[in-house]
């Protein structure tokens, strides 16, 4: 007989075979006796209380500790008082408990004793293995596996019916209100996890545990902040190979609310752009409000895709039908005119004389809605109608021979459906029928839908990227000649630049007039001089440029008068010698960077470069690695879409030239931790070709 392999540890702790509560209470008005009622409510498997005084608790004999318990249970509850939490918790590892969720408060969300003390709890649980979910949570719900382990529910209100929706929230107040009102609006919530301070299981680890999960469908995030970026990446990569939706609501966008989640949870808030750049590139959906958040989980949950963006609008009321189209529009769906044949079919069922419109929105006045036999007709044509990939219909809150019309409309079809309606119907609840109360609302939903729909058919898998120890070691080599100065010289970024394939600029460093002369008629053409100086970053401040120098006798007599004028502008900067460069056309200008982000980590950057970047400030973001098709879509996001397709936009010669220097800059972030923001503007852009005409890079040092 063969010993069965232990069960992970998120396993035990989230979906537990056995259960104990430490602080597990007989009175309903504390803590310990809601949660500890909730675990008796549904569990299958044994329940053990941990009391130290009461021999019985709820029905269930007590043991006066974790090391009497009569087995080494999945999960442990634990409700005691801050100071004995953690050796609690290291008694339970000790007993060979799998997991801890800590309910109790007063750590780190309270000041220096509670920090220290939640310090000890993660590391106990990090020396010992034990995974724990909280502190300061009001736990979680697994409904599928009959674990409330919550004290979100009271023992008074119904069990929720299994569904495929899991909510995570690192706010247990906030999660519960979440979790009410998604219930009233009809979702189907099968998870509820509150991760509370998060000293071991945060938000992202347990996404990626969920996203595994076959009864998971869709994923709905509330966070403060994001502790582990890499593993939310992951997991948001894995939940596109498996076509599950991905949403997340993130508190501290602004720089107020950062400042309310740092007092509320100790968290570490980063940029709200590169968050919404990170999300937008893996296919995350970053909802605005609480509202949209359950939204999209209530167009996600059935399960349903849609093979194109045509919306066919069925009302009975003309002014409801104009708003659902404009607001089709705006979300980006289409709403096309139904074919001639069509309408016909369509006005045969229509009473006579017929007032309404058959084109899209289909109008059927408040004529149809009283003939039941002809609205259910109408209505199942535009549900079968090959013009639709998207249905939505206008109706009321109220039973009726039209909503039934809906319901069996709705089981009948594959395709995804939205229904305005006065209010949330118990009916359409019931049947699991995507309900909105505003035109907008159902139409981001569905536009949503679309998006996640047409996801399908992209190619998966990250990008790959092999480190080169060459290069960056002959990199380390440019920037150690640099002594301790942490903003390099042009002409050095350039060459680091060169070394990831970078295409830039025919030019020479030169230390005299003669010198200079002799570059030029190397370099060709008309050419630009710039003092290379530590302490002129920003050379035009100090007049440290000439530009357009064509001939022997201009390059000598800029040279000089450049030196002269840095001499009186700057006498402090220690020139180090003088760039003669190539000056390269441009049709267009861009700017391409690296900044890095306090939870992501390196970002590449790429907007119009020149003057412009600073009067439109439009910059697409994306995180390394990516390939070049990721980098030319991100382009293609930019001012509209007009830099692709435009008459004087980019040609696809230069496209995938300026994707390839995003991907370079990507690559060297990740190679060399020690680069800390690189600047490429302007990249020139000019006949098929792409030059980077000045570069900063900043390093720091040890």
């Amino acid at each position: 007989m063969t010993t069965p392999a232990p069960r992970p540890a998120l396993d035990r702790l989230l979906s537990p075979r056995s259960l104990a509560m430490v602080g597990a209470s007989n009175s309903p008005t504390r803590i310990g006796g809601t949660v500890f009622a909730n675990l008796l409510r549904a569990f299958p498997g044994d329940v053990h209380p941990v009391h130290p005084k009461d021999e019985v608790v709820q029905g269930r004999q007590a043991f006066r500790t974790v090391g009497d318990l009569p087995e080494a249970v999945d999960m442990a509850v634990i409700a005691v008082p801050a100071p004995a939490v953690v050796d609690v918790v290291a008694a339970c590892a000790a007993r060979g408990i799998g997991g801890a969720t800590v309910i109790t408060s007063g750590f780190a969300e309270a000041g220096p004793e509670g920090r220290a003390l939640q310090d000890r709890l993660t590391e106990v649980s990090r020396d010992t293995g034990i995974r724990v979910v909280g502190p300061n949570c009001i736990g979680y719900m697994n409904a599928h596996d009959g674990v409330m382990a919550n004290f979100m529910v009271t023992v008074d209100e119904p069990l929720p019916q299994p569904g495929p929706v899991a909510l995570v929230s690192q706010s247990g107040g906030f999660g519960s209100y979440i979790t009410n009102k998604a219930v009233l609006a009809g979702l189907r919530l099968g998870w509820f996890v509150s991760t509370g301070n998060e000293a071991d299981v945060n938000v992202a680890n347990v996404l990626r545990h969920l996203v595994e999960r076959p009864e998971v469908g869709v994923l709905l995030s509330f966070a403060e902040t994001l502790r582990d970026p890499e593993v939310l990446v992951e997991t948001a990569r894995r939940a596109a190979e498996l076509d599950k939706p991905l949403v997340l609501l993130k508190a501290g966008r602004s720089d107020e609310a950062a400042r309310a989640a740092m007092s509320h949870t100790a968290s570490i808030v980063g940029s709200a752009q590169v968050l919404d750049a990170v999300c937008e590139q893996y296919g995350v959906f970053v909802a605005s409000t609480m509202e949209e958040l359950l939204d999209l989980g209530t167009i996600f949950q059935d399960g349903r895709r849609a093979r194109g963006d045509r919306v066919i609008v069925m009302t009975s009321s003309g002014g409801a039908g104009v708003l659902l189209a404009d607001e089709a529009g705006l979300a980006g769906l289409s709403v096309p005119v139904l074919p001639e044949e069509e309408q016909a079919a369509l006005a045969a069922d229509m009473p006579v004389p017929f007032y309404g419109s058959t084109a899209n929105p289909v109008d059927t006045t408040a004529q149809t809605t009283a003939m039941p036999g002809a609205y259910r007709k109408v209505l199942f044509s535009v549900a079968a109608s090959p013009s639709a990939d998207l249905v939505t219909a206008v109706t009321w809150a109220r039973p009726g021979p039209a909503n039934d019309a809906i319901v069996e409309m709705y089981q009948n079809t594959d395709k995804p459906v939205a229904i305005l309606s006065t209010a949330w119907s118990e009916q359409f609840q019931a049947a699991g029928v995507p309900t909105y109360t505003d035109p907008r609302r159902a139409m981001t939903a569905l536009a949503a839908l679309v998006r996640q729909s047409a996801r399908r058919t992209q190619p998966a898998g990250p990008a790959r990227f092999a480190p080169d120890a060459g290069r960056a070691r002959h990199v380390r080599e440019l920037i150690a000649a640099a002594g301790g100065e942490t903003t390099l010289l042009e002409s050095t970024g350039k060459s680091i630049l060169a070394r990831y394939g970078v295409p830039v600029t025919r030019e020479e460093l030169v230390t005299g007039a003669d010198g200079a002369v002799e570059a030029a008629e190397r370099v060709g053409g008309p050419v630009a001089l710039k003092v290379m100086s530590y302490q002129l970053p920003h050379k035009s401040d100090a007049g440290a440029i000439r530009l357009g120098l064509r001939g022997p006798d201009a390059v000598r007599a800029g040279y000089e008068e450049m030196l002269a004028e840095v001499a009186v502008r700057a006498p402090d900067a220690v020139v180090e010698g003088v760039l003669v460069q190539q000056m390269a056309p441009a049709r267009l200008e861009m700017t391409c960077g690296v900044q890095r982000d306090p939870v992501f980590g390196p970002m590449v950057a790429i907007g119009l470069g020149g003057v412009l970047v600073e009067v439109l400030s439009e910059a697409a973001l994306l995180r390394p690695p990516f390939d070049a098709a990721t980098a030319r879509a991100a382009l293609g996001g930019l001012l509209g879409g007009r830099l692709l397709s435009g008459r004087r936009g980019l040609s696809e010669a230069e496209q995938s030239a300026v994707a390839q220097v995003m991907v370079a800059l990507g690559e060297l972030a990740l190679e060399l931790d020690e680069v800390t923001e690189v600047d490429v503007n302007p990249l020139r852009v000019a006949d098929g070709l792409v030059l980077a005409a000045d570069a900063l890079i900043v390093v720091r040092h040890g």
